[in-house]
C-alpha cells in the first residue's frame, strides 16, 4: 500500500481575509436591497426576459388600443348615419305635410277692388271661419286682429245668420261661371253670411267669406284660417282638454246631423268632444245664434289662455303643430308664420277681448248689422279711437265741472 497523503486547507493570510471582508460590506452599503449570492434562495432569482419578447408584447398592445379605438369610432359613425338618416326622414316628412298644408290653400281666381282703409303694419288680421264636416257652411265668422306694438289680441265675431247682400264684383263672377246667384224679398244677390260661404262654390268659399267680412268691418284682412269641426276637436284634445263653467244645462238631439249634445252646469274639464257640443248648443238659448257667440267667444279666450301657457305650449307643441298641418287651411305660408311664433308667449289674457258687432232690434230669421255701431266698435277696439259719443260724453262733463268750479268761485267772492 502506498503511503497516505494528507491534504490540508491552506489557511489564507489574515490580509487576504480582511481585504474580501471590506469588499462585501462595501457591496452591502451601495447596494443594500442585494444580498450576497450565496444567500438567495432559488425563488429569489431573476428570470431571464428576452427583450425579443418585450418588443413584440408592446406591438400586440399597441394593436389592440388601436383596434379598440377604431371600434368605438366604427360604431360612433353608424350611430351618426342612424341619426342623419332619421332627421333626413323626419324633415322629409314635414316638408311633405308643409307643402301639403300650403297647397291646401284656396286658388281662387275671384279678385275685388281694395277700398279699406290702408294696411297697418303693427296690426295683423287674420279671418277666422269654423265650417262644418264638408267645409260648405261656415257656422263662425271672426276676425282676430293681433297688434304686435301694444300686445291686444281684439276677437270680432260677425253671427252666422247675418244678412248680407254680395258685392256687385260676386254676382258678376257668378254669372259668369253660371252659378246660381240667390235673391230674398226682392233684393239679388241677398242671403245669409252662412249661406255666402256655401253659394260662392269651391275653390272661391274663403274668398268670398274674406270679402264680405272686409265689407262689413271696412277692414283689409292679411290672412284667413278656416277650422272644421275634426280641427276644433282635435286642437282641444291636443291640449289637454279646457276648463269651463258650463252656464246651463245643454241637451240637444239632431240625428240627422249626428249631433248630441248633453252636458250639464257647473266648472268641468271638456275634450274635444265635450267641447263641440259647448260651441255648437244654440236652440235651447233665448237669443240663439247670438248667444252661442258668446259661449264661443269665452271658450276661444279659455282655450287660447291654456295653449298660452308655457307649460301647455312646450308639452304638446308637437302635436299642436301636426293638428295645425293636418286639419287646418290657410293661406299663409309656414316661413310667414314662423315671423309669428314669437309674439304666443306675449299674449296677456288681460290684453284679449271678444265683441259681437251691433245689430239692430230684435233678431229674426235675419239679423240686421248696425253699421254706425259697427264702425264705433272696429275704430275702438282696432284703431284705439274713443267713439264720437263718449267724446261728446267727455267734453260736455268737462264743461259742466268748469261751470260748476267757476260758480263756486264766484260763490266764495
Amino acid at each position: 500500500m502506498g503511503e497516505k497523503r494528507e491534504y490540508r486547507r491552506r489557511r489564507r493570510p489574515p490580509e487576504e481575509m480582511e481585504l474580501q471582508q471590506r469588499q462585501v460590506r462595501r457591496r452591502q452599503t451601495q447596494e443594500p436591497h442585494r444580498q450576497p449570492r450565496r444567500h438567495r434562495s432559488v425563488q429569489e432569482e431573476q428570470p431571464y426576459i428576452d427583450p425579443r419578447r418585450v418588443a413584440q408584447g408592446r406591438r400586440m398592445s399597441r394593436r389592440k388600443a388601436e383596434r379598440k379605438k377604431r371600434r368605438r369610432r366604427n360604431i360612433l359613425v353608424v350611430i351618426l348615419l342612424l341619426l342623419l338618416l332619421v332627421a333626413a326622414y323626419a324633415g322629409a316628412k314635414i316638408w311633405v305635410a308643409v307643402q301639403q298644408w300650403e297647397n291646401k290653400a284656396e286658388k281662387s281666381d275671384f279678385t275685388t277692388s281694395d277700398t279699406t282703409d290702408p294696411e297697418e303694419d303693427e296690426i295683423i288680421n287674420v279671418a277666422v271661419f269654423g265650417t262644418d264636416e264638408d267645409g260648405v257652411r261656415a257656422d263662425v265668422n271672426m276676425v282676430a286682429s293681433f297688434n304686435t306694438g301694444t300686445k291686444e289680441l281684439h276677437f270680432i265675431s260677425v253671427p252666422r245668420d247675418s244678412k248680407v247682400i254680395m258685392t256687385k264684383e260676386m254676382t258678376d263672377y257668378l254669372e259668369s261661371k253660371n252659378a246660381y246667384v240667390p235673391e230674398q224679398n226682392g233684393v239679388y244677390g241677398q242671403c245669409k253670411l252662412t249661406e255666402l260661404h256655401a253659394y260662392a262654390g269651391e275653390n272661391n268659399r274663403c274668398a268670398f267669406s274674406v270679402a264680405m267680412l272686409e265689407e262689413i268691418l271696412g277692414m283689409k284682412m292679411d290672412y284667413y284660417v278656416k277650422v272644421d269641426l275634426s280641427a276644433f276637436r282635435q286642437i282641444v284634445d291636443a291640449v289637454g282638454g279646457v276648463d269651463f263653467n258650463v252656464e246651463e244645462r245643454l241637451y240637444y238631439v239632431d240625428p240627422y246631423q249626428d249631433l248630441y249634445i248633453d252636458l250639464y252646469p257647473g266648472m268641468q274639464h271638456l275634450d274635444g268632444d265635450k267641447a263641440e257640443q259647448l260651441v255648437r248648443f244654440r236652440d235651447g238659448y233665448v237669443q240663439k245664434d247670438l248667444k252661442r257667440i258668446e259661449v264661443q267667444q269665452q271658450f276661444i279666450q279659455a282655450l287660447i289662455e291654456k295653449v298660452c301657457s308655457s307649460d301647455t305650449l312646450m308639452r304638446n307643441l308637437n302635436d299642436l303643430v301636426k293638428v295645425a298641418l293636418d286639419c287646418t287651411e290657410s293661406n299663409i305660408s309656414v316661413s310667414e308664420a314662423l315671423k309669428y311664433v314669437k309674439y304666443v308667449k306675449a299674449l296677456d289674457p288681460a290684453k284679449i277681448t271678444s265683441d259681437t258687432v251691433p245689430y239692430l232690434g230684435n233678431p229674426g230669421r235675419y239679423v240686421e248689422l248696425d253699421e254706425d255701431g259697427i264702425k264705433e266698435l272696429v275704430n275702438e277696439r282696432i284703431y284705439g279711437i274713443a267713439p264720437q259719443s263718449s267724446t261728446e260724453e267727455q267734453e260736455e262733463n268737462q264743461f259742466n265741472e268748469s261751470n260748476q268750479e267757476g260758480n263756486q268761485l264766484n260763490e266764495d267772492v
